[in-house]
């Protein structure tokens, strides 16, 4: 069964900002996808559905990580 576009964002939303806060506790080249995806609680496979490579999931996962104080007055 295919996923709604909806449930598809969701999903990546997920996977970058897991990918986030892992990148921040063990550094990007420490944390592979396996690791990522399974913290999702998806499988290492799965990634491909969302992402064409680790540089792009590094990437927005950093864009994430730089809009977040601005997102939030007084944290930052």
């Amino acid at each position: 069964m295919r996923k709604s576009r909806e449930e598809a964002a969701e999903t990546r939303e997920r996977i970058v900002d897991t990918a986030a806060h892992e990148f921040g506790q063990h550094g990007i080249a420490e944390t592979g996808l396996a690791d990522v995806m399974a913290a999702v609680g998806l499988t290492h496979g799965g990634f491909y559905k969302h992402f064409e490579s680790k540089g792009q999931l590094v990437a927005e996962a950093i864009e994430k990580s730089i809009e977040l104080p601005a997102a939030q007055p007084g944290k930052g």
